[in-house]
This record gives structure tokens, C-alpha cells and sequence, in this order.
């Protein structure tokens, strides 16, 4: 099967810009054609004054309308998600960072639901990058007000900004999502390269790293508007990585990476039956174009 042949023509420009990146050896690289574009007077406007910690009482309540609506469409998209693991956050007390494959606009709502079946439903924070700040419309404003946390270009924001509001979240015993693959792949069913931000964040404030990885089932069924058949999601969660109070913050960092790596390539082992391999074939790697039954 030509995945051309069964999806849309904007979802077929993805997966060919996917295959692109991938044969440049580029897998930080933004693939979607739609996404906003902030200009640099955008982002010191909106995102250097970001309110990360929700002071006032119109950000509070923002906050709060979209949690409800975020918990509700979580429900009403992983009827059938399934979480694997679950017992490997029940022993954290305190606060950590949550780390994930990043494959789809709703990819946070599986650690959503990891946070409510852990009793944090009311302490899930997720770092999201400046584009999406400027989405509109209902997501637009999840983006904005879900316990979202922008990351950017602008090193004044994330030094005075971001970074100690993101202490002040763990610190009060808050789970911070974080997406080291940087860009999203949509549906794309591989653990890609990590960049180090989450890890060395963990280093500096002394907390776990949890790691997950979600595997994607295509199911036969109705294809979407996309072209795209439906897809189960399974959320493994893997045993938390702790930084070494003996070693250094950049020592950490790279242990932590390389150890967080390692735990998503054997859950896609364990999954799909192999370890990821450097090939890119459409229908085996993205999630969504064939499902078990078709050849």
C-alpha cells in the first residue's frame, strides 16, 4: 500500500517531509506545514511575560476552565488507551519530570491520564513550544492555560522566566511533562534522539525522570479525514531514572539521557519485536496508514 494513495495530501506532505529529515539525519526537525510562526517581536510580546505560575486571579481561573476541559477531552480520546507501569510512579512523592515520545497534537493526554491514576490530576504541567501559544480557537486556548509552560528561543525568558517557576512547580510536588524529541512526528511510531533540557533540569533541582513511551496499534476500522485508520495507544511507563548526588550537573545530564534512550528503544523492542532501525518504511514506521489486516 501507497500511503499517498489513502491520505489526505497534508498529512502525505508530513510523512514525506518526515522521510526527508530522516535522510538528512535531522530528527529535530519541524515537519508540520501549518503550525503558527511567532516573529521575535511575537515572542518578547507574549512569551517573555508569560505568567508560568498563574498569579493572577484571571490566570488562576483560566487555569482551573481548562483543566476540566483538558480531563474531559482526555476521556472522550483514549477510551482505549491502556497504561502499563503504572506501579513505577506510585513510590515518587515529590515532584519529577515526565518525558515522552512526541507524535500527535493530543499526545499529552495518555501522562494525563498517568497523573490522575496516580492522584496528581491536579498537578500535571506540560512544557509546550512557543508556537503553540499562538494556536487559536479551543486548543489555542488550552495551549495557553492547561498548566502549560512555553519554551523559546529567548535565553532572558528561559533563565529568569522559566526556570525557576518550573523549580517552584516541582517543588511543590507537581509532574512537568516534557517532550526531548522537540518537534512532533505525527503518528510516528520510533523513539527519535533526546534533547537534554529535561535531564539537566532534573540534574539541577534533584528529582526523578520518568520515563514513558507510547506505542501506537492501527486498527482496522474508518479511515479519518485524514486518511488515517484509528490507533490504539498504550502508555508504558518505565522505571524513574534518578540523578547521583555525587556527580555533576552535565555527568547527570548525559547519564540520564543516554539511560532514558536506552528504556525507550527496549520498549519499542518489546513492543514491535525489534529495535528501531535507521530505515524509514511509511506504513510499518507511521501509525494510522495500514493496519494489521491489509497488505
Amino acid at each position: 500500500m501507497n500511503y499517498v494513495s489513502v491520505l489526505s495530501p497534508s498529512r502525505a506532505e508530513v510523512v514525506k517531509n518526515i522521510e526527508a529529515a530522516l535522510l538528512d539525519g535531522d530528527t529535530f526537525r519541524k515537519v508540520e506545514t501549518s503550525d503558527p510562526d511567532p516573529s521575535s517581536e511575537d515572542i518578547e510580546r507574549v512569551i517573555v511575560p508569560f505568567d508560568n505560575l498563574r498569579r493572577s486571579p484571571i490566570a488562576k481561573l483560566k487555569a482551573f476552565i481548562a483543566r476540566l476541559i483538558g480531563e474531559k477531552f482526555t476521556k472522550a480520546v483514549n477510551g482505549n488507551t491502556e497504561i502499563v507501569g503504572l506501579e513505577n510512579v506510585l513510590g515518587i512523592e515529590g515532584g519529577a519530570l515526565i518525558t515522552a515520545n512526541h507524535y500527535n497534537p493530543t499526545d499529552s493526554t495518555p501522562p494525563r491520564l498517568l497523573a490522575i491514576a496516580s492522584g496528581r490530576r491536579k498537578k500535571l504541567h506540560i512544557i509546550v513550544q512557543e508556537k503553540n501559544i499562538f494556536m487559536t480557537g479551543l486548543f489555542g486556548f488550552l495551549m495557553k492555560n492547561c498548566n502549560t509552560h512555553p519554551v523559546t528561543r529567548n535565553p532572558r525568558y528561559m533563565a529568569k522566566n522559566l526556570r525557576p517557576a518550573l523549580k517552584k512547580i516541582i517543588d511543590r510536588g507537581s509532574f512537568v511533562l516534557i517532550y526531548p524529541e522537540q518537534e512532533m512526528w505525527w503518528n510516528y511510531k520510533k523513539p527519535r534522539p533526546l534533547r537534554d533540557g529535561a535531564y539537566h533540569y532534573a540534574a539541577e533541582f534533584g528529582v526523578p525522570i520518568i520515563p514513558t513511551f507510547t506505542e501506537m496499534i492501527t486498527l482496522p476500522g474508518e479511515r479519518d479525514g485524514d486518511g488515517a485508520l484509528p490507533v490504539k495507544h498504550v502508555l508504558h511507563v518505565l522505571p524513574p531514572i534518578y540523578p547521583d548526588p555525587k556527580k555533576s550537573i552535565r555527568e547527570n545530564r548525559e547519564i540520564m539521557l543516554a539511560k532514558d534512550l536506552d528504556l525507550k528503544r527496549e520498549a519499542y523492542r518489546a513492543c514491535y519485536g525489534e529495535y528501531p532501525s535507521d530505515s524509514f518504511i511509511p506504513e510499518r514506521d507511521i501509525a494510522g496508514i495500514a493496519a494489521s489486516t491489509e497488505k
